[in-house]
């Protein structure tokens, strides 16, 4: 009689912590889809795996449209033509870089609309693969239309979004890369930056090419203000 009894009060307790963990889900599902800030999980091969209902929402794509179409395709037809390289940026930096989060300043519509709307978003890290590479990111992308009152607010919020990108790209370089970068911030010589480093003038011209590709500047000065805009030099 009493094994019967603890029967019933452990299978009311787990009745119990059953419904506190269902209501706790539900609870959760709603802050997530209710959120107003796009969010989504992407596959750094396969693209998104998951959105939620804001997303969907503000731009006018069910997942299962997303995933039939293809998430570049997704992107073309939602993002301004101007601002695509921003979700390749960030599968870039995920395949190349994995120690921050990445943000961008980006354009998209409605699938419905013509007119385009100024997103901020940010992505971390979510998932790896066994070799510890990054194989999923978590998105977060907010509106700011509707919150920026003046141009000047927008314009700051630009700023400050591209120092943070520039942050990131610096801080994606070799050690090697970075004393280079901040001896040409300087207006020091290939030949200067070569004896001082101990390296031969073709090894510091090469470390300055690598260094341009990968920051995407086109000159020394371009290079220069980058930099600087970063915090370096």
């Amino acid at each position: 009689m009493n094994q019967t009894l603890k029967k019933d009060e452990d299978l009311k307790r787990l009745q119990e912590q059953l419904r506190a963990l269902q209501e706790k889900y539900a609870f959760l599902e709603r802050i997530i889809h209710e959120v107003p800030a796009n969010i989504y999980v992407s596959d750094l091969q396969d693209g998104v795996t998951w959105c939620n209902k804001t997303n969907q929402e503000t731009l006018g794509y069910t997942l299962e449209e997303i995933k039939q179409m293809g998430t570049m395709e997704y992107m073309r037809q939602i993002v301004h033509p101007e601002d695509l390289n921003i979700p390749q940026d960030s599968i870039t930096h995920y395949q190349e870089f994995t120690g921050a989060e990445f943000g961008g300043v980006f354009r998209a519509r409605h699938r419905f609309q013509k007119e385009y709307r100024w997103f901020i978003g940010w992505a971390r890290a979510f998932a790896h693969a066994q070799d510890g590479h990054v194989k999923e990111i978590l998105c977060v992308d907010v509106d700011m239309s509707p919150r920026m009152s003046t141009e000047k607010q927008l314009i700051a919020a630009l700023r400050e979004n591209l120092k943070h990108k520039n942050e990131l790209l610096v801080k994606s370089l070799s050690k090697r890369e970075t004393e280079v970068l901040s001896m040409v911030c300087k207006g020091k010589s290939s030949k200067v930056i070569a004896d001082q480093l101990c390296l031969s003038v073709h090894t510091v011209n090469t470390h300055r090419r690598n260094i341009q590709s990968r920051l995407g500047t086109a000159n020394v000065a371009d290079l220069v203000v980058l930099a600087k805009e970063a915090g370096l030099g």
